[in-house]
């Protein structure tokens, strides 16, 4: 019902072996994005133990964009999303490939993820 309001990008990461749920929604940035993240801070909040699954569910949505700096909200949980193991954010850093600087992100990222902005607080 709120999914109009508080849009989210969805990822199933599969579990290979015990890894920390940032492996899990660095997996979800790439495959929403198609580039692995660079630099940003984590802010991780544990709620539940992860308990044998073949996927985590990651919801990811964006919290702040501004020229380079991307900050996405998170919920990894269960596979059916009953019960969460964790939530926080994840700040990226657009670097330019050639120089290693930040840089400004493309038009085309910024009107992806002007889709994934939320209108609401997200309660998780």
């Amino acid at each position: 019902m709120n999914d109009f309001l508080n849009p989210k990008f969805v990822f199933f990461s599969p579990v290979q072996e015990i890894q920390p749920v940032e492996e899990h929604v660095d997996h979800a940035i790439i495959a929403l994005d198609g580039r692995a993240p660079i630099g940003g801070a984590w802010s991780v909040e544990q709620l539940n133990p992860v308990i044998a699954s073949p996927a985590i569910r990651v919801e990811l949505w964006v919290n702040d964009i501004d020229d380079s700096t991307c900050t996405y909200g998170f919920l990894a949980c269960s596979e059916d999303g009953r019960v969460p193991y964790a939530r926080g954010e994840r700040s990226v850093v657009c670097v330019d490939p050639a120089s290693g600087v930040p840089s400004k992100w493309t038009r085309d990222f910024r009107d992806a993820h002007a889709e994934l902005r939320k209108d609401l607080p997200a309660y998780a």
